[in-house]
């Protein structure tokens, strides 16, 4: 497996390894092939097994379950697994991110392989997909973890000849979330930066991370920058995933991109209509910490926020062929700032989403042998 320190997200890393390595199509139950999509009237409880790399799930209003893998877009159902849509994007770029806007429709964003290639929120329904998004082209032009709030991060820090990194603008957008019927806000992993995108084709930046701190306040250091050793490169917060919390605000999880180090990872709450905001400031603060390798959060019923935890040892852990079950569902109060184990010894859960009828469903081993099942909790 690939592994990286640097803001493109280890799940974005070990992606490239799957690809690599050749990915098939869906594990189909027997007599189960490709059916009409968006029919499901309820997902089989599971577990639902299918080839790497699968990166993110969403329920459908009408019961049904998306998976994106790869670069395509299925659909667990009652009677079987579903085709539902191919995202034509370029060659080494994969589905990452799925949220759902209506009967039949939703969002989907895409990562590339190397700086801002390929990078887009599309809008996916029975016609097929429209790029909506173009983050490449933002990103290319903006890069703002580099150029805007306090330019914490230089170019040539993403450089990495032995992982194919370019220095450069960076950008991988992961998990999103629906803002409205025509807006998704999106986890920039690699960007290190929330961002808007709209069916009106604009893109804009809607908060900057910046790194994990010391007992000083300070951004914590990683390394310097291969081509010269004068500049500084801090542990970058790589935004996994965003969710609007019953408040209207939005509540951002970080991976942390610090090798082996757990206990780093964040929760952030940004405004509600905030724009152009650099975290922690009065529109955005720091709300659960402590926390390990975040990949996923959703609102639950509840109205308890349910936080992953990929492995609590620490992805670098994953990347070394650690032994599994590190992974943790926790159950959190944002206003208490406290979190309670929901769900443990997961191996490596990457995200969950709640049905229409409030149950919890988990994709789990997404890089090894994805499989998608319901959860029950306590």
């Amino acid at each position: 497996m690939r592994s990286t320190p640097h803001g493109r997200s280890f799940a974005f890393a070990v992606a490239l390894s799957a690809l690599g390595a050749g990915c098939d199509a869906p594990v189909m139950p027997e007599g189960g092939g490709p059916t009409p999509a968006f029919l499901a009237n309820g997902a089989g409880d599971g577990p639902h097994g299918f080839s790497p790399a699968v990166f993110d799930i969403a329920a459908t209003p009408d019961g049904g379950i998306l998976v994106a893998q790869n670069s395509s877009i299925h659909e667990i159902r009652r009677q079987g697994i579903a085709h539902v849509a191919d995202v034509p994007t370029i060659p080494g770029a994969t589905v990452n991110g799925l949220a759902v806007t209506g009967r039949g429709s939703f969002f989907a964003t895409t990562g590339g392989p190397d700086l801002a290639a390929g990078t887009a929120v599309w809008h996916v329904s029975r016609g097929g997909a429209r790029l909506v998004g173009d983050i490449e082209a933002f990103e290319t032009a903006n890069d703002p973890d580099a150029f805007a709030g306090p330019r914490w991060k230089h170019q040539a820090c993403e450089e990495d000849p032995f992982q194919g990194f370019s220095a450069g603008p960076q950008s991988n957008p992961y998990h999103l979330t629906k803002l409205s019927g025509g807006t998704a806000l999106v986890g920039d992993a690699a960007g290190n930066t929330v961002l808007s995108a709209s069916t009106n084709g604009n893109v804009d930046w809607v908060a900057v991370l910046t790194p994990p701190v010391d007992g000083n306040g300070d951004w914590r250091f990683l390394k310097t920058a291969e081509s010269d050793p004068s500049i500084d490169c801090y542990v970058q917060p790589v935004p996994t995933s965003v969710a609007i919390g019953p408040d209207g605000a939005y509540y951002v999880g970080e991976l942390t991109g610090a090798p082996g180090v757990p206990g780093w990872s964040r929760v952030w709450r940004i405004a509600p209509g905030a724009r152009h905001v650099v975290c922690p400031s009065d529109d955005c603060e720091v709300v659960l910490s402590g926390l390990t390798s975040v990949i996923d959060v959703e609102f639950g019923p509840d109205g308890s926020l349910y936080v992953v935890e990929y492995d609590e040892n620490g992805w670098l852990a994953v990347v070394l062929g650690a032994p599994l079950a590190g992974g943790t569902v926790n159950r959190c109060d944002v206003e208490a700032g406290t979190c309670v184990a929901a769900a443990t010894g997961l191996d490596l859960p990457a995200a969950i989403t709640f049905d229409k009828r409030g149950r919890l469903w988990l994709l789990e081993s997404n890089i090894i042998a994805p499989t998608v099942r319901r959860l029950d909790l306590p």
